[in-house]
C-alpha cells in the first residue's frame, strides 16, 4: 500500500517526474498539444536549473532547486485533478496554465550571466516579481496570447506569502481557483517532502545570503518551522478557501487509497520537528539523515 508520495514518483528522478505529469494530466483530459506545450517549457525551465539555458546561470540555490519545482508542480497537477474529481469546474486549458505556472513560479532564483550577485538566494524577497517577468518574457517570445500570460503572471503572484489575497482582484473566477491551487501547492510540496526537515538549514543559508534577519540561527529557523506549519494551516483555511481538503479523491480515484499523502507527510514532519526541537534541542543535525543532504553541509 502507498503510505507516502515518494512511492508514486520520486522527484530525484527527472524522466519519471516528467512522466508522471504528462500522466496527470492526461487525468484531466488535457489536450495532446497542450501537453505537448507544457514539457516543451518543462524541458527548457529544466535546461535553465542547469545552467545550460542562454544568457542565463545555473541554480545555485540548494533548496529552491529544480527538485522543488517538480514537488511544486506535482502538488499543484494533483490539487486540480483533486478539486475536478470533487465537481469544481476547471477548464483544460486551465489546467495547463496552472501546470506552466508551476514550473515557472521560482525562476526569478537564477541569475541572468551578468547578474552583478553571487548567488541567486540574493533574490529571495524579489524572485515572485521576477519569476512573473521570465515567464512573460519566455511566454511572448512564444508566441503565447497576453490573456494566458496575465493568467500565469496571477498564478505566479500567489505564491508570494507577502500578498494579502483579500485584495488581488482576479481574472476571473477559474483563475481565482487556479491561482489558490498553485499557491497551495508551492507550501504542499515543500512541507510534505520527505526530506523537507533535512533541507531547511539549506533555506537558512538562502536567507542569511539575503540578509533576510527573521531568523537569528539555523536553530533559530528550526524552532520557528513548528509555529510556520500553524500559520500556513491558517493559510490553507482562510486565505485559500480550503482548496486543499478534497486531495484524498485524487487518491482515492488514482490510486485506491482513502488518505491523503500530503496530509500525513505535512504531520510526520512536524510531529518528527517537535521532537527534535523539544527532546534534543541543538542538536537537530544529528537526527536529519535522510539522503546524506545534511553531510554536505
Amino acid at each position: 500500500m502507498l503510505s507516502q508520495l515518494s512511492m508514486i514518483v520520486s522527484t530525484k528522478d527527472v524522466p519519471a517526474c516528467r512522466a508522471a505529469i504528462v500522466q496527470l494530466l492526461g487525468f484531466m483530459k488535457v489536450e495532446r498539444e497542450s501537453i505537448n506545450r507544457a514539457t516543451e517549457i518543462f524541458d527548457d525551465i529544466y535546461r535553465l536549473y542547469q545552467g545550460l539555458y542562454p544568457g542565463y546561470r545555473r541554480c545555485d540555490t540548494p533548496y529552491h532547486d529544480f527538485q522543488h519545482v517538480l514537488d511544486v508542480t506535482l502538488a499543484s497537477l494533483r490539487l486540480c485533478d483533486a478539486n475536478i474529481l470533487s465537481g469544481v469546474e476547471i477548464s483544460t486549458h486551465g489546467v495547463f496554465l496552472a501546470c506552466i505556472a508551476a514550473i515557472f513560479h521560482d525562476t526569478g532564483y537564477i541569475p541572468e550571466l551578468d547578474d552583478p550577485v553571487e548567488t541567486g538566494a540574493v533574490y529571495t524577497s524579489t524572485h515572485v516579481s521576477r519569476s512573473m517577468l521570465f515567464a512573460q518574457k519566455y511566454m511572448s517570445e512564444k508566441n503565447y496570447p497576453e490573456d494566458d500570460i496575465q493568467r500565469v503572471s496571477q498564478m505566479i503572484l500567489l505564491t508570494d506569502l507577502a500578498v494579502k489575497v483579500q485584495y488581488v482582484v482576479f481574472i476571473s473566477r477559474e483563475n481565482e481557483i487556479l491561482s489558490k491551487i498553485v499557491a497551495a501547492g508551492d507550501l504542499l510540496g515543500q512541507m510534505a517532502d520527505r526530506i523537507y526537515l533535512e533541507k531547511l538549514p539549506y533555506l537558512y543559508l538562502e536567507f542569511r545570503a539575503a540578509n533576510i534577519t527573521a531568523y537569528t540561527s539555523e536553530e533559530d529557523l528550526m524552532q520557528k518551522t513548528c509555529g510556520f506549519f500553524k500559520v500556513m494551516d491558517n493559510r490553507f483555511k482562510n486565505d485559500l478557501d480550503n482548496i486543499a481538503e478534497c486531495l484524498y479523491l485524487h487518491f482515492d480515484q488514482r490510486y485506491d487509497i482513502n488518505i491523503d499523502l500530503y496530509n500525513i507527510g505535512m504531520q510526520h514532519n512536524l510531529e518528527y520537528l517537535s521532537y527534535i526541537m523539544t527532546e534534543h534541542p541543538g542538536r537537530h543535525r544529528e537526527f536529519l539523515k535522510r539522503d546524506g543532504i545534511i553531510k554536505k553541509l
